[in-house]
C-alpha cells in the first residue's frame, strides 16, 4: 500500500545538524505511524510504530508525548494533506473528468487510511481525547467536502444561486468509503469501476440538477 506523506514545511533557513535530524526522525515517525494505522487501526502501539520507524520507543517519545498524540498528530497530517490535495478543475478540463480525478483521490486516501478510517467512521465507537477530536474534526470536513465537491460541479455546469440540497447529499454518497466497499464487495466492483461509475453518475445528477433549475 502507498502511504502519502503530509507535504513538508521547508524551513526559510538552513536547518542546523540537530534541526534537520529531528526533522528526519519525525518524518519518518509519521510515514510508520500511517502504515501501521492503516494495517492495525486506532490501536496501534508505540512499540510498533518505533519498531518500522527504526527508532526506539525513548525517541518516539521525545517526539509527541504520549501514543495519543502521536496518532493524533499523524492523523491531522493526513487531513491537512487531504485538504489539499482537493483542487477545483483546470481551466479546460471536463466535467466528468474532474469528477474522476476528485473522486479517485477521495477513494485513495481512505484506503491508505486503512483500518483507521472505518475505526473513525463506525457508528457507536467511543472515542476519547485527542483522537476523538480529530475524528470529529474528520466527520465536519467530510460535509464540509462534499458540499465543496457539490457546489464546485453545480456551477461548471452552469448552475445559479445555490446548490440543490438533494445534489450534496447526492456528492456526500458517492464520495463515502462505505459505497466504495460496497461495490467492491457486493458487486465484485474493482475501484477503478466504482470511480468511473460515480463519475458518470455525479456529471449525470449535476446536469439534471441545473437543467431543473
Amino acid at each position: 500500500m502507498t502511504v502519502t506523506a503530509a507535504p513538508e514545511v521547508l524551513p526559510t533557513q538552513p536547518l542546523r545538524l540537530g534541526a534537520a535530524q529531528r526533522q528526519l526522525a519525525r518524518q519518518r515517525i509519521y510515514q510508520a505511524t500511517w502504515a501501521a494505522l492503516a494495517e492495525t487501526g486506532l490501536s496501534v502501539t508505540v512499540e510498533d510504530v518505533a519498531a518500522r520507524a527504526g527508532l526506539s520507543m525513548r525517541t518516539v517519545f521525545r517526539h509527541f508525548g504520549t501514543r495519543d498524540r502521536l496518532v493524533a498528530d499523524a492523523l491531522r497530517a493526513q487531513l491537512r494533506s487531504y485538504k489539499e490535495g482537493l483542487v477545483e478543475p483546470g481551466e479546460n478540463e471536463a466535467l466528468v473528468a474532474w469528477l474522476r480525478r476528485t473522486i479517485e483521490f477521495v477513494h485513495q486516501y481512505q484506503i491508505e487510511l486503512g483500518r483507521a478510517y472505518w475505526e473513525m467512521t463506525a457508528p457507536g465507537r467511543p472515542l476519547e481525547g485527542e483522537i476523538a477530536a480529530v475524528a470529529a474534526k474528520r466527520q465536519k470536513g467530510r460535509a464540509t467536502q462534499a458540499k465543496w465537491a457539490a457546489v464546485t460541479a453545480w456551477k461548471r455546469a452552469g448552475g445559479q444561486g445555490r446548490a440543490p440540497a438533494w445534489l450534496i447529499d447526492t456528492f456526500a454518497i458517492h464520495l463515502s468509503g462505505f459505497t466504495t466497499q460496497a461495490l467492491v464487495d457486493d458487486l465484485a466492483r474493482s475501484p477503478a469501476q466504482v470511480v468511473k461509475t460515480s463519475a458518470i453518475a455525479l456529471d449525470a445528477a449535476t446536469r439534471a440538477a441545473v437543467a431543473a433549475s
